[in-house]
């Protein structure tokens, strides 16, 4: 069955009285998103979302967020990371703690990156070895955008790599709908999860503020969010702008990584300055980095 769909936002209100909000997939400007952490926790504070950050091969990001919502972080922030592996699938990785974040990382991931990598490089441990490892994490897997093809989903890579076919069944969930994706490909991958009877994750895929919160799953309040993504008990709730528009927004923002020089970093592009080195945050110089505080909670003096 289908997950319950909500695109009117007239309904919404009635909605959260009883729900709570997810966005599963967003980036910030330590892989190639714009936004940074303490912005996007005050974004997500705002809107009563929780969001997880989910940067491509990286989790200073994650860990950013959680410190700066502080009291407020579980209620906040889905501690993640988008993984490329050595096939070039992209699988989204979600964690109940930060520091399973950082070991998981530290012990399975930073050996398998390749010296000079920056966040979009793929690791070089295939998608099959990763899955067996997080079997010792409180975690859920998914895997994002599958029959994207400029973006290497699981399915679009099936015909290079037949083994693949074979990891489905060791897969918590898929990503049914992805804020990035046109509505053919989210249609494919929404059907491909009740055909294998996997669970369902959705995210905004934003790479900007605008984005965050766009493409969330409600779970009943109280609920556990990973239970619920496993068993499909949510509903899917897009408020999308129209496709043309928000692939615009998306490649825009992404444009800073992806620009002639394959170092430049999102801040130097949005100062219109420039500069080489690898994509990290010690590539910039003193006088751009801007140390973020906790962000208060509205009603915090």
């Amino acid at each position: 069955m289908p997950l319950p769909h909500l695109d009117e936002p007239e309904r919404l209100p009635e909605l959260r009285r009883s729900h709570d909000l997810v966005d599963l997939h967003f980036h910030t400007y330590w892989s190639d998103g714009l936004a940074a952490p303490g912005h996007a926790v005050a974004r997500a504070r705002e809107l009563g979302v929780q969001v997880a950050i989910t940067d491509h091969n990286v989790i200073e990001g994650a860990l950013e967020s959680w410190r700066l919502a502080g009291d407020d972080a579980a209620k906040l922030i889905v501690p993640g990371i988008e993984l490329t592996t050595a096939e070039r699938i992209h699988l989204l990785v979600y964690f109940r703690k930060p520091d399973d974040l950082h070991n998981f990382f530290h012990r399975h991931v930073v050996p398998f990156r390749p010296r000079g990598a920056t966040a979009t490089t793929a690791i070089e441990r295939p998608i099959g070895d990763f899955l067996d490892v997080l079997r010792r994490y409180d975690h859920i897997t998914s895997a994002a955008h599958p029959y994207a093809v400029a973006k290497n989903g699981l399915m679009s890579v099936r015909e290079r790599h037949q083994e693949v076919r074979h990891l489905l069944g060791d897969l918590d969930a898929i990503e049914i709908m992805n804020g990035e994706e046109l509505d053919g490909g989210n249609q494919q991958s929404a059907a491909l999860a009740r055909r294998t009877h996997l669970g369902s994750t959705a995210g905004s895929d934003g790479h900007t503020l605008a984005e965050l919160g766009s493409v969330c799953l409600a779970i009943e309040r109280g609920a556990d969010l990973f239970d619920c993504v496993r068993h499909r008990e949510a509903t899917l709730v897009d408020q999308r702008l129209p496709g043309a528009w928000r692939r615009l927004l998306s490649h825009s923002a992404k444009a800073p990584y992806f620009a002639r020089r394959p170092g430049r970093f999102a801040v130097r592009w949005a100062r219109r300055q420039s500069g080489d080195g690898p994509l990290t945050r010690s590539a910039l110089r003193e006088d751009e980095l801007v140390l973020d505080s906790a962000v208060p909670a509205p009603d915090s003096p």
